[in-house]
Protein backbone atom coordinates (compact mmCIF):
# COMPACT_ATOMS: atom_id res chain seq x y z
CA UNK A 1 0.00 0.00 0.00
CA UNK A 2 1.58 3.34 -1.14
CA UNK A 3 2.07 5.79 1.64
CA UNK A 4 -0.40 8.80 1.70
CA UNK A 5 1.04 11.04 1.72
CA UNK A 6 2.80 10.45 -1.75
CA UNK A 7 -0.94 9.91 -2.50
CA UNK A 8 -1.65 13.46 -1.77
CA UNK A 9 1.71 14.65 -3.82
CA UNK A 10 0.80 12.90 -6.63
CA UNK A 11 -2.56 14.54 -6.59
CA UNK A 12 -1.67 17.90 -5.94
CA UNK A 13 0.99 17.46 -8.92
CA UNK A 14 -2.01 16.40 -10.83
CA UNK A 15 -3.82 19.52 -10.58
CA UNK A 16 -1.07 21.92 -10.41
CA UNK A 17 -0.76 20.52 -14.35
CA UNK A 18 -3.97 20.87 -14.99
CA UNK A 19 -4.24 24.61 -13.77
CA UNK A 20 -1.05 25.46 -16.02
CA UNK A 21 -2.77 23.82 -19.27
CA UNK A 22 -5.65 25.72 -18.60
CA UNK A 23 -4.27 28.96 -17.88
CA UNK A 24 -2.55 28.36 -20.95
CA UNK A 25 -5.16 27.72 -22.86
CA UNK A 26 -7.04 31.04 -21.69
CA UNK A 27 -4.46 33.38 -22.50
CA UNK A 28 -3.84 31.73 -26.12
CA UNK A 29 -7.86 32.56 -26.57
CA UNK A 30 -7.20 35.85 -25.04
CA UNK A 31 -4.34 36.71 -27.76
CA UNK A 32 -6.21 35.05 -31.06
CA UNK A 33 -9.09 37.15 -30.23
CA UNK A 34 -9.31 40.16 -32.12
CA UNK A 35 -9.44 43.41 -30.23
CA UNK A 36 -12.75 45.17 -30.48
CA UNK A 37 -13.76 48.90 -29.62
CA UNK A 38 -9.92 50.30 -30.04
CA UNK A 39 -9.64 52.71 -32.23
CA UNK A 40 -5.68 53.53 -33.42
CA UNK A 41 -5.31 57.48 -32.61
CA UNK A 42 -2.44 57.43 -35.68
CA UNK A 43 -4.92 58.16 -38.82
CA UNK A 44 -6.82 60.79 -36.93
CA UNK A 45 -3.86 62.47 -36.10
CA UNK A 46 -2.81 62.48 -39.86
CA UNK A 47 -6.32 63.63 -40.88
CA UNK A 48 -6.13 66.23 -38.31
CA UNK A 49 -3.05 67.46 -39.69
CA UNK A 50 -3.91 67.22 -43.32
CA UNK A 51 -7.37 69.20 -42.74
CA UNK A 52 -4.82 71.86 -40.94
CA UNK A 53 -2.31 72.46 -43.65
CA UNK A 54 -5.69 72.52 -45.80
CA UNK A 55 -7.03 75.05 -43.81
CA UNK A 56 -3.84 77.10 -43.83
CA UNK A 57 -3.53 77.11 -47.62
CA UNK A 58 -7.01 77.95 -48.28
CA UNK A 59 -6.45 80.85 -45.72
CA UNK A 60 -3.29 82.01 -47.91
CA UNK A 61 -4.77 81.75 -51.02
CA UNK A 62 -7.76 83.90 -50.17
CA UNK A 63 -5.35 86.69 -47.94
CA UNK A 64 -3.23 86.59 -52.17
CA UNK A 65 -6.41 87.13 -53.74
CA UNK A 66 -7.50 89.88 -51.44
CA UNK A 67 -4.38 91.57 -51.53
CA UNK A 68 -4.11 91.42 -55.23
CA UNK A 69 -7.78 93.02 -55.23
CA UNK A 70 -6.90 95.83 -53.15
CA UNK A 71 -3.65 96.36 -55.02
CA UNK A 72 -5.63 96.29 -58.42
CA UNK A 73 -8.41 98.45 -57.12
CA UNK A 74 -5.62 101.30 -55.49
CA UNK A 75 -3.79 100.79 -58.62
CA UNK A 76 -7.47 101.64 -60.67
CA UNK A 77 -7.64 104.41 -58.81
CA UNK A 78 -4.33 106.25 -59.57
CA UNK A 79 -4.83 105.87 -62.83
CA UNK A 80 -7.87 107.02 -62.93
CA UNK A 81 -6.88 110.67 -60.60
CA UNK A 82 -3.79 110.69 -63.13
CA UNK A 83 -6.10 111.25 -66.07
CA UNK A 84 -7.99 114.16 -64.37
CA UNK A 85 -6.97 117.38 -65.13
CA UNK A 86 -7.88 120.66 -63.27
CA UNK A 87 -10.74 122.78 -65.58
CA UNK A 88 -10.64 126.96 -64.82
CA UNK A 89 -13.57 128.73 -66.32
CA UNK A 90 -12.79 132.60 -66.09
CA UNK A 91 -14.35 135.50 -68.08
CA UNK A 92 -16.12 133.12 -70.59
CA UNK A 93 -12.93 130.85 -71.31
CA UNK A 94 -11.70 127.85 -70.18
CA UNK A 95 -8.00 126.59 -69.16
CA UNK A 96 -6.78 123.48 -68.58
CA UNK A 97 -4.36 122.67 -65.76
CA UNK A 98 -2.07 119.39 -64.84
CA UNK A 99 -2.15 118.64 -61.30
CA UNK A 100 1.06 118.61 -59.40
CA UNK A 101 2.40 115.38 -57.52
CA UNK A 102 1.87 116.17 -54.12
CA UNK A 103 -0.74 116.06 -51.08
CA UNK A 104 -1.67 119.00 -51.51
CA UNK A 105 -3.20 118.76 -55.10
CA UNK A 106 -4.57 115.09 -54.27
CA UNK A 107 -6.67 116.66 -51.36
CA UNK A 108 -8.00 119.49 -54.05
CA UNK A 109 -8.68 116.89 -56.67
CA UNK A 110 -10.52 114.92 -53.83
CA UNK A 111 -12.86 118.22 -53.00
CA UNK A 112 -13.73 118.64 -56.54
CA UNK A 113 -14.48 115.46 -57.20
CA UNK A 114 -17.56 116.12 -54.71
CA UNK A 115 -18.80 118.73 -56.93
CA UNK A 116 -17.32 122.12 -58.65
CA UNK A 117 -16.07 125.23 -56.62
CA UNK A 118 -16.24 129.09 -57.37
CA UNK A 119 -14.26 131.85 -55.74
CA UNK A 120 -14.12 135.25 -56.39
CA UNK A 121 -10.40 136.18 -57.27
CA UNK A 122 -9.06 139.62 -57.34
CA UNK A 123 -5.62 140.79 -58.01
CA UNK A 124 -2.76 140.98 -55.88
CA UNK A 125 1.10 142.48 -56.11
CA UNK A 126 0.08 142.69 -59.67
CA UNK A 127 1.30 139.25 -60.43
CA UNK A 128 -1.69 137.19 -58.86
CA UNK A 129 -5.26 136.75 -58.67
CA UNK A 130 -6.45 135.43 -54.99
CA UNK A 131 -9.37 134.07 -53.99
CA UNK A 132 -10.27 132.02 -50.42
CA UNK A 133 -11.17 128.87 -49.99
CA UNK A 134 -13.96 127.59 -47.42
CA UNK A 135 -12.13 125.18 -46.39
CA UNK A 136 -8.40 124.34 -45.78
CA UNK A 137 -5.92 121.80 -47.66
CA UNK A 138 -2.44 120.35 -46.49
CA UNK A 139 0.48 122.10 -47.47
CA UNK A 140 3.43 121.03 -48.59
CA UNK A 141 5.35 124.65 -48.90
CA UNK A 142 8.77 125.40 -50.90
CA UNK A 143 10.55 128.36 -51.74
CA UNK A 144 9.98 128.46 -55.61
CA UNK A 145 9.92 131.06 -58.29
CA UNK A 146 6.34 131.18 -60.21
CA UNK A 147 5.84 131.39 -63.56
CA UNK A 148 2.38 132.88 -65.62
CA UNK A 149 -0.06 129.55 -65.22
CA UNK A 150 1.07 128.55 -61.92
CA UNK A 151 -2.05 127.41 -59.46
CA UNK A 152 -0.48 127.69 -56.16
CA UNK A 153 -2.24 127.25 -52.58
CA UNK A 154 -1.29 130.03 -49.93
CA UNK A 155 -1.24 129.35 -46.21
CA UNK A 156 -3.76 126.27 -46.88
CA UNK A 157 -6.64 128.44 -47.68
CA UNK A 158 -6.13 130.63 -50.12
CA UNK A 159 -5.72 129.63 -53.98
CA UNK A 160 -3.98 131.98 -56.71
CA UNK A 161 -3.40 132.13 -60.20
CA UNK A 162 -0.23 133.65 -61.72
CA UNK A 163 0.33 135.81 -64.36
CA UNK A 164 3.48 136.84 -63.63
CA UNK A 165 6.86 135.97 -61.40
CA UNK A 166 7.05 135.75 -57.66
CA UNK A 167 9.35 133.91 -55.20
CA UNK A 168 7.88 132.93 -52.10
CA UNK A 169 7.37 129.87 -50.12
CA UNK A 170 4.39 127.86 -50.95
CA UNK A 171 2.49 124.90 -52.34
CA UNK A 172 1.60 124.48 -56.28
CA UNK A 173 -0.84 122.28 -56.86
CA UNK A 174 -1.41 122.85 -60.64
CA UNK A 175 0.08 124.29 -63.88
CA UNK A 176 -1.94 125.77 -66.71
CA UNK A 177 -1.10 124.64 -70.06
CA UNK A 178 0.33 126.85 -72.70
CA UNK A 179 -0.01 129.81 -70.58
CA UNK A 180 2.62 132.92 -70.55
CA UNK A 181 2.20 136.54 -70.32
CA UNK A 182 -1.20 136.57 -72.25
CA UNK A 183 -2.98 134.83 -69.42
CA UNK A 184 -2.79 138.58 -67.52
CA UNK A 185 -5.05 139.96 -70.29
CA UNK A 186 -7.50 136.72 -70.35
CA UNK A 187 -8.08 137.14 -66.48
CA UNK A 188 -9.01 140.63 -66.37
CA UNK A 189 -8.40 143.52 -64.37
CA UNK A 190 -10.03 143.37 -60.69
CA UNK A 191 -12.41 140.91 -59.01
CA UNK A 192 -13.69 138.04 -61.68
CA UNK A 193 -15.55 134.88 -60.45
CA UNK A 194 -13.52 131.58 -61.66
CA UNK A 195 -15.04 128.11 -61.11
CA UNK A 196 -12.99 125.52 -60.65
CA UNK A 197 -13.81 121.22 -61.69
CA UNK A 198 -12.39 118.08 -63.06
CA UNK A 199 -12.22 116.58 -66.32
CA UNK A 200 -10.86 113.29 -66.88
CA UNK A 201 -8.87 112.13 -70.57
Amino acid sequence: MKSPVLLITALLITLALSGCDSLDSTSDSIKSRPVTGIKSSVPVQEKTSEQSERNKAEKHENSSVKESSTEAEQLSKEESASKQVLVIEVNGSTLYADFEANTSADALREKLSEGSITLEMSDYGGFEKVGELTFSLVTNDEQITTSPGDVILYQGDKLTIYYDTNTWSFTKVAKIRDSDSSLKDLLGDGTVWVTLSLKSE
